[in-house]
Parts: C-alpha cells; sequence; structure tokens
C-alpha cells in the first residue's frame, strides 16, 4: 500500500475522533471520547464542585481505558513490516459498528423512541469505540501520529518545526528524508481534527439528528477499505 493511501486513512479517522469529541462534549455532558487529558483534568475540578458532573467524566474515562486495552488485544500480533495490517481494519469494522450503533440511539432518543438508549449509554458506547481505535493505531508506529489523543500530535509539530528551522540554518548530513513528510502530516491531523469539530459544531446547530454520523461513517470507509485493498 502506498503511503499516501495510508495517510489519507489516517486522516479519515482523525476526522472521527474529532467529530466524537464534539459530540460527546455537547450531546453527553460534557465529557470528551478522545481527549483524555481533558477528562482528567475536569475530573479533578469536579471532586470540589457543588453540583461537579463526575459520573459522566468516569464513564468516558473508564470505557476509554477498556477500549483501549481491547484494540490493544485485537491487534497487538500485527507484523511491524506490514504498512496497514488487516488486524487493524477489522477493529476499525468493530468500532465503526459500535459508532453507528451510538448514532441510531443517538436518533431515537431525538425521535422520543420509546426503546431509546440512554445518554450514559451512548457515551460508555462511543468512548469505548473512540479507545479501540487510540489503542489500534499505536500499532502502526508511526513517529508523532496518533489520530486521537492530540496534544502529543501538537507537541511533536511543534517540536519538529524547531528541528527544521535549525537545519535549515545548519544543513547537515544523513537527515531523516520522512521528516519533512511527517511534519506536513502532523498538521494535516490537526487540521481535520479541528474542521471536523467545526462540522459537528455546525451539525448540532442545523441538522441535530446527523450528529453521530461522521464519526460511525468515517470509520467504516477505513475498515472496510483497509478489508478490501491488501497491503
Amino acid at each position: 500500500m502506498r503511503s499516501v493511501e495510508r495517510d489519507l486513512r489516517l486522516l479519515i479517522l482523525a476526522a472521527s475522533a474529532g467529530s466524537a469529541d464534539g459530540w460527546s462534549y455537547f450531546g453527553f455532558g460534557h465529557a470528551f471520547v478522545a481527549n483524555m487529558t481533558g477528562n482528567t483534568v475536569l475530573l479533578g475540578l469536579a471532586v470540589f464542585q457543588d453540583h461537579g458532573d463526575v459520573l459522566h467524566l468516569v464513564i468516558s474515562l473508564g470505557c476509554y481505558a477498556l477500549g483501549a486495552m481491547l484494540g490493544s488485544l485485537l491487534t497487538g500480533s500485527v507484523r511491524p513490516d506490514t504498512v496497514w495490517p488487516r488486524a487493524i481494519s477489522r477493529t476499525l469494522l468493530l468500532e465503526a459498528l459500535l459508532l453507528l450503533a451510538a448514532a441510531a440511539g443517538w436518533i431515537a432518543i431525538h425521535l422520543h423512541a420509546s426503546n431509546a438508549p440512554s445518554f450514559n449509554l451512548l457515551l460508555a458506547t462511543v468512548a469505548l469505540a473512540i479507545g479501540m481505535q487510540s489503542g489500534a493505531m499505536v500499532q502502526l508506529k508511526i513517529p508523532g501520529i496518533v489520530t486521537t489523543y492530540i496534544t502529543g500530535t501538537w507537541t511533536s509539530l511543534l517540536s519538529g518545526l524547531v528541528r527544521f528551522a535549525r537545519q535549515e540554518r545548519h544543513p547537515a548530513k544523513g537527515q531523516d528524508p520522512g521528516f519533512e513528510e511527517r511534519l506536513l502530516m502532523q498538521g494535516g491531523v490537526l487540521s481535520v481534527y479541528f474542521l471536523s469539530v467545526v462540522l459537528t459544531g455546525w451539525f448540532f446547530r442545523h441538522v441535530p439528528l446527523a450528529v453521530g454520523v461522521l464519526p460511525g461513517l468515517s470509520v467504516l470507509l477505513v475498515a472496510v477499505h483497509g478489508l478490501i485493498y491488501k497491503d
């Protein structure tokens, strides 16, 4: 598989994580499903607040942790020389099914269906799914790029830009040939993550029933493509 195809898949997955974070924060009690740093801070603050929302944060953190462990378990036996192991695509397919199930539950709630699930169940499902993506993406071992937790991508990008500026002033032999491409990819991941959150905000205002569609369909697209097209 060409690296451009892999990078496109990663960008789509970053968009799904950004959209899921926006969905969960505005729709499930101000808890993130990908940004565990934010959840940890909010949980710490909620401990000493009179009306702090601890439950949603604990659900998200706990289910994300379970998902990350499950994703690692399902993809832990991949070969290091494989660009995109099929185990990752199978894991992403399971994630997509969970996200689409949550999207269906979201629609049922807004249509006041009698058998609609609770918001807490939807939060748990989405956090579990995004945790699975995180556990799977770690197996790709791409330096400085993970599709779900963006703080590390910010740090890698900014550190890389400093390194790039130094190299421009003091060129040296033996430079990493993929260094500049990784910088571009890190910038791309941050951009699509941000834009997907903006798009999710637009959905909340204009088409609230469709808020959960973007995360599920994005991951499904990547999973199906990975299963159809072998490395």
